[in-house]
């Protein structure tokens, strides 16, 4: 009687086990398998870029997505929309410089006064007498992703500069040299040894002192030095 009963056990046990098996299989079996458009949207939502081309391949969807940074190869279970690979097969080569030059100045006008390409993006700067225009462009395809205008401000008008009048001569000098002063510049005219006599003659231009020196070989010398400029006006000499 116990081995029927522990054979009754395992057959049900068996069984039960079968069940679970069975119901986990149809589960799996029963889900809705991904649309192709969805798998297709899920990819753009998580990298951005365009796909080129998805086609099934039994239980997942192999696509190839451009971005601007290259072409890529992905590999999507159509059962949940899982990424299982995304493996890059080709990279992208920007526009030229030039041609990205030439293709701004036909859209302003003008080429930009600056340019540069970074991550396939293109970055230039156009400017004319109003505004500053930032712009952003996709290195591969040409297309416009941004634009920012500034507008510049006005120039300030400088104040007119007041003329400076004309410079004017500077006054002659008027103080009168000291006899010592005329004396000093006699001596330094003709060497010798100073009279004490110092006379001053008063004129219209100032006046001049009058002082006689006599020199080592016995001769005098009566010299006119003007007393506002120390000029020698005359030299004399007495016999």
């Amino acid at each position: 009687m116990d081995n029927r009963k522990w054979l009754w056990l395992a057959a049900i046990g068996a069984s039960a086990l079968i069940v679970v098996v069975v119901a986990v299989m149809a589960l799996r079996g029963g889900g809705e398998v991904m649309a192709a458009a969805d798998a297709e949207a899920k990819l753009k939502q998580m990298y951005g870029g365009e796909v080129r081309e998805i086609v099934q391949d039994g239980e997942v969807y192999r696509a190839t997505l451009e971005r601007n940074d290259g072409v890529f190869e992905a590999v999507v279970d159509s059962d949940g929309g899982a990424i299982i690979s995304m493996e890059k097969t080709e990279s992208v080569d920007p526009i030229p410089e030039a041609d990205m030059k030439a293709k701004i100045a036909e859209q302003y006008g003008s080429e930009p006064t600056a340019i540069a390409l970074k991550d396939n993006v293109y970055s230039a700067t156009v400017e004319d007498e109003s505004r500053t225009t930032e712009a952003e462009y996709d290195a591969v395809t040409g297309e416009q992703i941004n634009e920012s205008v500034t507008d510049k401000k006005p120039a300030k008008e400088e104040p007119a500069k007041e003329e400076t009048p004309p410079a004017q001569e500077a006054p002659k000098p008027s103080v009168r040299l000291t006899p010592g002063e005329a004396a000093a510049i006699a001596v330094k005219e003709i060497p010798g040894e100073l009279d004490d006599d110092i006379e001053f003659e008063e004129t219209q231009d100032g006046g001049y002192y009058m002082v006689q020196v006599e020199t080592g070989d016995d001769r005098e010398a009566d010299i006119q030095v003007h007393a506002i400029t120390g000029e020698i006006l005359t030299v004399a000499w007495d016999d």
